[in-house]
């Protein structure tokens, strides 16, 4: 299998799990819930204090997703942390992994989720937006339970990982697709969705 594909957009991952309670969500406009509800699961709760509009917060500042449900803004906030929780898996890879193809995979990963993110991080920047600079807490006790594994324990947990999380990131960006308004967004979106396929497919055939 050849790992030489590269990314001239963005790519998000993100692991399995991490949907909302998918397009037929009660209340509201089914898809958007769905997005809406998937970047909440993902962020962090929100400060009381950015609620109230009072203090900051001691934990520090909060990204706009956490005080915003505008549909980009959201977008942004789930690929940013899909992002940087495959750079943080699959550094571990690196580290826990002895499999060459499990390796590969893993250094692609890590390659092409840094430069997703800085053009991510680009586009944000242009729109005012904080985004997130950890992966969500969901996503870091996935972390954290890999860091547990060795061998090919590791290796299965990791393509499980990949697998289920590029199945996610690829309904997102269809769904996002389907009614985002930033047109600079939805191109990007546009150019990651043949590229998080190609990945998906990629993970399906890890050891």
């Amino acid at each position: 299998m050849s790992h030489e594909r590269r990314l001239n957009g963005g790519l998000p991952g993100s692991p399995a799990g991490l949907s909302g309670c998918g397009q037929f969500c009660p209340g509201g406009h089914p898809i958007k819930r769905t997005l809406i509800l998937s970047a909440l699961t993902l962020s962090l709760a929100l400060p009381t204090a950015a609620v109230a509009g009072g203090a900051a917060d001691p934990l520090g500042p909060v990204s706009t997703a956490q005080v915003s449900n505008d549909t980009d803004v959201l977008f942004m906030e789930v690929m940013t942390m899909s992002n940087l929780t495959e750079i943080q898996t699959s550094r571990l890879a690196l580290q826990k992994s002895s499999n060459a193809e499990v390796r590969a995979y893993a250094q692609q990963m890590i390659t092409e989720h840094t430069r997703a993110q800085a053009e991510l991080n680009t586009l944000a920047a242009q729109r005012g937006v904080r985004l997130a600079d950890k992966p969500g807490a969901d996503q870091r006790l996935l972390y954290n339970r890999l860091t547990t594994l060795s061998g090919a324990a590791f290796d299965a947990a990791y393509k499980n990982v990949q697998v289920g999380g590029h199945k996610m990131t690829l309904d997102l960006i269809q769904t996002y697709r389907s009614f985002g308004k930033d047109q600079a967004l939805l191109a990007m979106a546009a150019k990651m969705e043949p590229v998080v396929a190609g990945h998906l497919a990629e993970a399906q055939e890890l050891p």
